[in-house]
């Protein structure tokens, strides 16, 4: 008789503690579809929508501004490219610092310095 009574408590104690732990003994909150009903949900979805759709109208014009100014910049690359070349060629038709000095040593011993 101790023993059914012993094991009828510890039964009760492991199946409250079971009952407490499975959150069935806690009052639910309120449910989300009684909070916020669907036109609400709707409502709000569809702000979030167009707000969406404004960032990335922004993005999209900032992204085209970005790439007008690479394309700018590429161009601006390739005219100072150029303009390197024309000028190395320039330098290279040029006599060299030495034969301007070996002539003006020339000039000079002639003038007779």
């Amino acid at each position: 008789m101790k023993i059914r009574t012993l094991l009828l408590a510890v039964m009760g104690v492991s199946v409250y503690s079971g009952l407490a732990f499975a959150d069935i003994c806690k009052c639910k909150p309120e449910a989300e579809s009684v909070k916020n009903p669907l036109p609400v949900k709707y409502q709000k979805l569809k702000e979030e929508n167009t707000r969406l759709k404004n960032r990335l109208a922004a993005c999209m014009e900032t992204k085209e501004k970005i790439k007008s100014e690479i394309s700018r910049l590429e161009s601006q690359i390739s005219q100072l490219t150029t303009e390197k070349e024309l000028l190395q060629n320039k330098l290279n038709s040029l006599p060299s610092k030495e034969s301007l000095e070996a002539q003006i040593q020339e000039l000079e011993n002639r003038v007779g310095r």
